[in-house]
């Protein structure tokens, strides 16, 4: 490991006093990776420079730190040709630069974007991958983000292309920067995830921790994109993509032929049930030779174990997201983004390809307000709260290209919570009335008894109101609520909620009231939830900036509309 410090040549910055930075190759949430010259052997390599969030001497910053170094450390104990070879580390201030082998290439991810795979390329792919993992997990390391973007596609290996022509290109698994040291404690704190939310198993979503049946999930999601040009849970909202994750099936497969029945096994949500590397290598290798596919060791997936039914209403609230085609961004007069020619690292936070529709009000409120792309890259470390917020991507400079509302948090005069006057709304599909200040208007409705949940959201000025019917979860309104409220240690793990056990019209019900950040803007969200007797759960939510003169009438906008509501 080099120790040197940096200097700046006429040629670029050199690091560790042999690395010359030559041109950006890649940028994202977690880095921007360089191709530069290794001076002293005469070779060329890309450098991984770190970006952190904060101030140096933050807790969160400075765990970021630590799964950069736990990146190099890990990567390196990996030896497979389809694992990238790091190099060397250099500290520079503190922090370590990864110097790694350079694969000229493109990502999988910039080749979905013209089309999806033929099945046998597919496994050809996964078969590659799988070799990288289960190097991986043989010293003891789960990769845990395992996605498109992270897989390279290099020119096709000397000896392959000697051997009769073989043009097959060599498929390198890359950025092990969040690995997890089977073994080793966490180097994340309590409710914060960091990872590619589509590709994240559910078991890591459920608090029950990463092993090597949640690669074999990720790779799973990888091929189904691939082979269908569609991820299978990717939603238009961060909140609905985590419930597609915990509580729907995917659809079944139309262009995956004979690796069909292998993608819905490993995306069963019991990890104790997925195929074991061995199967799952069986399969991709009959694939990729024409030969028959054996017959799965273990009987068909059936439903899972999780009761994940509170989150219907994320789930099903908006449409899967399609990996596009250059021929499709042209025909919606959108380019589509340029494949590189060289490549090293999967460092793009969010793989999309543009903000989706805004359904409902046409106008943009606070509360469908872009969520910064690096939430997404390390996956709610930063916080920002799970709504129906449009997805926010990168441009080439690895800037956010829509900000996050930074206004004032309230106008110079408030009107005070004694002078509302209210409005009773008869919401038939929710079968309840619902009564708001009269000023607030209707931002959301949806859903109907096939289109579960059932909910109408109205907003004041940064104040929202939100009723959600479910027609049918099971387990006490307790474990719901706590379901619930989880939500807010994934956005912002300093979140606190407190519960109150109650009654409401002679039903079980529970109230919370939560404490978070929403990025920079300290929120406060208050919950009535009800389970009715034959099953149904109702969720009055009132989410309101705390520590401003909004917060006064949001508690006040809470209890009135509370004692205001009546369910039949």
């Amino acid at each position: 490991m080099s120790e040197d410090g940096a200097r700046t040549g006429p040629n670029g910055r050199v690091i560790g006093g042999r690395y010359r930075l030559i041109e950006r190759i890649g940028s994202g949430g977690m880095g921007t990776v360089w191709r530069a010259a290794d001076e002293l052997v005469g070779r060329e390599v890309a450098v991984k420079q770190p970006r952190l969030p904060g101030d140096p001497e933050d807790a969160a910053h400075q765990r970021a730190a630590n799964r950069l170094y736990r990146e190099a450390r890990a990567a390196a104990r990996v030896e497979h040709p389809a694992a990238v070879a790091i190099h060397d580390v250099v500290v520079e201030d503190t922090l370590p630069w990864i110097v790694m082998e350079l694969v000229r290439g493109e990502s999988l991810h910039e080749l979905l974007r013209r089309g999806p795979l033929e099945a046998t390329e597919a496994a050809r792919i996964g078969l590659a991958v799988l070799g990288a993992l289960r190097a991986a997990h043989a010293v003891g390391i789960v990769h845990r983000d395992v996605k498109p973007a992270n897989v390279l596609l290099g020119p096709p290996p000397l000896s392959n292309a000697l051997k009769r022509g073989n043009p097959h290109r060599r498929v390198v698994l890359t950025d092990f920067g969040i690995a997890h040291i089977q073994g080793e404690e966490s180097l994340t704190a309590s409710g914060e995830f960091v990872g590619s939310l589509e590709f994240i198993a559910p078991e890591r979503m459920s608090g029950r921790g990463a092993g090597p049946a949640s690669d074999l999930w990720s790779l799973g999601v990888l091929l189904y994109a691939a082979v269908e040009g569609w991820s299978p849970f990717r939603r238009t909202t961060l909140e609905s993509t985590l419930a597609a994750i915990l509580a729907a099936d995917p659809p079944e497969p139309k262009q995956a032929g004979p690796l069909g029945p292998l993608l819905l096994r490993l995306l069963v949500k019991d990890p104790d049930r997925r195929p074991g590397a061995d199967e799952v290598g069986a399969v991709l290798e009959a694939v990729v030779e024409g030969w028959p596919v054996p017959v799965p060791s273990g009987g068909p997936a059936g439903e899972e174990s999780q009761d994940a039914s509170g989150l219907r209403e994320f789930a099903e609230d908006s449409g899967t997201v399609r990996l596009r085609s250059e021929a499709a961004a042209r025909e919606a007069d959108e380019p589509a983004p340029e494949p590189t020619s060289e490549a090293t690292e999967g460092t793009s936070g969010a793989e999309v390809t543009g903000p989706p529709t805004a359904s409902g009000s046409q106008r943009r409120s606070w509360l469908l307000r872009p969520v910064p792309v690096a939430v997404l890259g390390v996956l709610l470390v930063a916080g920002t709260w799970f709504t129906t917020s449009s997805f926010l991507v990168d441009n080439d400079d690895g800037k956010v290209m829509n900000p996050v509302y930074t206004a004032p948090l309230a106008p110079a005069s408030t009107p005070s919570p004694t002078d509302l006057t209210w409005t009773g709304h008869r919401e038939e599909k929710l079968g309840a009335v619902l009564s708001v200040p009269s000023r607030y208007e209707l931002l959301h409705r949806q859903g109907s008894p096939t289109d579960q949940p059932r909910l109408v959201i109205y907003e004041g000025d940064r104040i929202s109101v939100r009723l959600t019917r479910w027609d049918k979860v099971s387990g006490p309104v307790r474990s719901q609520a706590g379901l619930h409220s989880s939500y807010w240690k994934l956005t912002d793990d300093r979140a606190a909620t407190q519960y109150n056990d109650t009654g409401f019209q002679g039903y079980d019900a529970v109230l919370a009231d939560t404490a978070y950040e929403d990025g920079d803007v300290p929120t406060r969200v208050m919950e009535l939830f009800v389970k009715t007797d034959d099953g149904r759960l109702y969720a009055l939510r009132v989410t309101m900036p705390k520590g401003t003169a909004r917060e006064k009438e949001g508690t006040a906008v809470f209890k009135g509309a509370r004692d205001r509501l009546e369910i039949e």
